[in-house]
């Protein structure tokens, strides 16, 4: 999935570092950005390539158009989103995905 395409010829790119790196290059344009200045990030769907301007809209596409998709099962994925903290529908089940384990215990050293 590229979701950096190039609005001067038909190359994408996975990060958008290189695609300003293709622009300078290849083109000859420079992006002008203020120092420091922070740029809007994008969240990309893996299953779909679908592209999300918040981590929130990409866990609601998801639902939508991937309910059965791993990477909503994924056991840190409700860590990175408040949205995933709110759905708590399986984790009450013992043995579900997200259900709370002994090792996700800080300090328990894996034992």
């Amino acid at each position: 999935v590229r979701p950096y395409k190039c609005n001067l010829c038909e190359k994408a790119f996975t990060q958008r570092c290189s695609l300003e790196s293709h622009m300078k290059k290849i083109h000859g344009v420079k992006q002008q950005y203020a120092y420091k200045e922070r740029r809007s990030k994008l969240y990309v769907c893996e299953e779909c390539g679908h592209t999300a301007s918040t981590q929130d809209a990409l866990v609601r596409h998801l639902h939508t158009e991937h309910p059965n998709s791993l990477l909503l099962r994924a056991k840190g994925a409700r860590r990175h989103s408040p949205m995933l903290n709110a759905m708590r529908d399986d984790t009450s089940q013992p043995g579900s995905p997200l259900s709370h384990n002994s090792d996700d215990t800080i300090g328990s050293g894996g034992r």
